[in-house]
């Protein structure tokens, strides 16, 4: 098998854009009506960088599988395990789904459902690694279904700081 690459889902990753350049557009407009820099906006800005650079994160974010093992670049910086020192996998359900690959060396790779094809890339690992994979897997993975929570509150608070970033440049 060639290798695969796997990357942050489109939603996930549009939803996480559009709140991006809607703090930048209001964070533009205070600092059109402030006149400059002031404390307020530093403190602002400094509240608001987490969501850039988390952004800038989902941009790198990856889950490469091969015939050797799986490479995963997530918030947990880069791991990856050969298939032959995988120890253990597991999937965890709840508002977000996480499927954790433990190498017999202490490496901790973690895969969240933001990942494109997130079921696909499960049975892989499964068919790979099959007598690894924790007692409940199947049934986990065949009762999956995606939340949509987190994008939903995203895009909400993206679409609040444009109403009033608009609203303040046109009335």
């Amino acid at each position: 098998m060639a290798e695969r690459v796997y990357r942050t889902d489109k939603l996930t990753f549009l939803s996480y854009g559009l709140l991006t350049v809607a703090y930048g557009l209001f964070l533009g407009l205070i600092f059109k009506k402030a006149g400059g820099f002031t404390s307020s906006l530093l403190i602002l800005l400094l509240f608001v960088l987490p969501v850039f650079a988390y952004f800038l994160f989902l941009m790198k974010k990856s889950v490469k599988i091969d015939d050797e093992g799986i490479e995963v670049f997530g918030l947990t910086g880069r791991k990856r395990i050969n298939w032959e020192e995988v120890r253990s996998v597991s999937l965890t359900p709840g508002r977000k789904y996480f499927l954790f690959i433990e190498g017999k060396n202490g490496k901790l790779a973690v895969i969240d459902d933001s990942t494109e094809n997130f079921v696909e890339v499960a049975r892989e690992i499964r068919k790979r690694v099959p007598d690894r994979v924790s007692e409940n897997f199947e049934s986990l993975l065949s009762s999956y279904k995606r939340s949509y929570t987190s994008v939903g509150i995203l895009l909400l608070a993206a679409f609040i700081l444009i109403f009033v970033a608009l609203k303040n440049l046109f009335f």
